[in-house]
C-alpha cells in the first residue's frame, strides 16, 4: 500500500480527482497513476492490526484524516468495511464518498485508492488457511507489483 498525508490546502483531493480522471477509463492505470505520484510525498504507515478466526483474515487499519492511500491488487474478491469515519473511495465503480459504517466488495485484480475525510476505521476480510505470518498471506493473497503491470496490459 502506498499513503501521503497531503492536507494542504484540499490538494489531496485535487490530486486525486485529477489524476483518477485523466486517464482514459482505465480504472487500475489511473490508481497507478495517483500512487506514482503520492510517492513523491512523505509515506506514513497506517496502524494495522491483524486477526486470525476460523477460516478468516482480517486486516484492520487506521487511516488519519487527510490521508490518500492506494491499495494492493488482490488475487480474489475481498470484504471491505469502513466501520468509523468517511472516507472518499475510488474502485472499478467510481468515485463515491462513503460513511460508517458501510460495506462492500472489490473485484479480484483491483487497485482501490481513497482519501479519509475524517479519521477512519477500515477493515479488510480475506480467506485464510492457516498459514503463521503475515507476509506469507502477502504471498497468497497479493499480486505482486511486477505481475500487476503484466495484467494491466491484458485489460
Amino acid at each position: 500500500m502506498e499513503t501521503a498525508l497531503i492536507t494542504a490546502g484540499g490538494n489531496s483531493v485535487t490530486i486525486m480527482s485529477t489524476l483518477l480522471t485523466e486517464v482514459g477509463g482505465k480504472h487500475n492505470e489511473s490508481v497507478l497513476a495517483l500512487e506514482r505520484e503520492i510517492l513523491q510525498y512523505p509515506q506514513v504507515e497506517p496502524e494495522t492490526k491483524h486477526y486470525f478466526a476460523h477460516g478468516t483474515y482480517t486486516r484492520e487499519m487506521l487511516i488519519p484524516k487527510g490521508l490518500v492511500l492506494t491499495g494492493k491488487m488482490h488475487k480474489n474478491s475481498c470484504i471491505n468495511i469502513l466501520s468509523a469515519g468517511k472516507m472518499l473511495i475510488f474502485t472499478d465503480e467510481g468515485s463515491r464518498e462513503i460513511s460508517a459504517p458501510h460495506t462492500f466488495v472489490s473485484s479480484p485484480v483491483l487497485k482501490k485508492a481513497g482519501y479519509a475525510l475524517e479519521d477512519c476505521v477500515f477493515i479488510n476480510v480475506f480467506p485464510w488457511d492457516g498459514v503463521k505470518t503475515v507476509e506469507q498471506l502477502e504471498d497468497e493473497l497479493v499480486i505482486p507489483g511486477n505481475q500487476a503491470a503484466g495484467l494491466l496490459e491484458s485489460f
